[in-house]
């Protein structure tokens, strides 16, 4: 991609026309996202620490009941909350596209965990858990007939009586999300490259979808211009209860957060449990 096509770009960028996601299952991604995962100066890979300890304590006390459990984590990345399910006595597997993530979590998983490489879209997901967990709001990024497909084999992976958890980002947060104004950075190595590159990016809301698309253009030493974006899906609470319920999910509840208590600054995550 030279400049010109990138004064040529197409404006407004729509959902989904330009991929569905930043190939972060590309290796090279893959290692330097792995870096943000485990890094504790911020929560913008992985939570830190700290705040997943908080969570785990209201998964395993009060969406588990305390009770030993099968656990399924969708998008499970290194795998930082099946560990701590797992200490608390949990049989937890995680899936996850990365290849980094998956081969770091493979690496200091004990023995109750256990974790497979792949899409969501595309990997079939075992039966026999208790819970199935999809946080952060991972969901949001997929196009809506994906989506569905996974709550279905969501379902399927559940025992009777099972549970979903969902962390979505919301409604609010998407829609701003895609009004936040063009913006650049330079770096002399990050996420997008290793070497020296400029980060351009620029957002849209495409109002009829309810979707949030951002675009990366990466300017690289040599001139060379690399273009990625990415897709994210508002949901409002009426929206996911009538989705999960048309996948057969029952009992649909809503929670603040993933502590279970109203957080002292308002959050951009919502939380959803339902039963099969």
């Amino acid at each position: 991609m030279n400049l010109e096509s990138l004064h040529n770009r197409p404006l407004p960028a729509l959902p989904w026309a330009e991929g569905e996601k930043i190939p972060w299952n590309d290796p090279g991604f893959s290692q330097r996202m792995l870096r943000e995962h485990l890094a504790q100066e911020h929560d913008a890979a992985s939570r830190r620490a700290k705040i997943i300890k908080k969570h785990i304590r209201w998964i395993h006390n009060f969406v588990l009941a305390g009770k030993t459990s099968r656990v399924l984590d969708l998008g499970c990345g290194p795998g930082l909350y099946c560990a701590e399910l797992a200490a608390l006595g949990h049989d937890c597997h995680g899936i996850d596209f990365s290849p980094a993530s998956i081969e770091y979590a493979v690496k200091n998983a004990p023995a109750n965990c256990s974790y497979t490489l792949g899409d969501l879209r595309t990997t079939d997901f075992p039966p026999g858990f208790d819970l199935v967990q999809f946080i952060f709001g991972e969901f949001n990024v997929f196009k809506p007939a994906h989506a569905r497909e996974i709550l279905q084999k969501a379902r399927a992976a559940l025992t009777p009586n099972g549970k979903i958890l969902l962390e979505l980002q919301t409604f609010d947060a998407v829609e701003q999300m895609g009004n936040v104004p063009s913006s650049w950075y330079s770096s002399s190595g990050g996420l997008f490259s290793e070497s020296p590159h400029l980060c351009l990016m620029e957002a849209f809301w495409d109002e009829e979808q309810s979707a949030a698309t951002e675009r990366y253009i990466i300017i690289d030493n040599n001139g060379q211009v690399t273009r990625y974006a990415s897709t994210t899906l508002a949901y409002t609470e009426e929206a996911i209860a009538a989705l999960l319920q048309e996948c057969g999910f029952t009992r649909v509840e809503f929670h603040p957060a993933l502590t279970g208590e109203n957080p002292e600054s308002p959050e951009d995550f919502l939380v959803v449990i339902a039963r099969r």
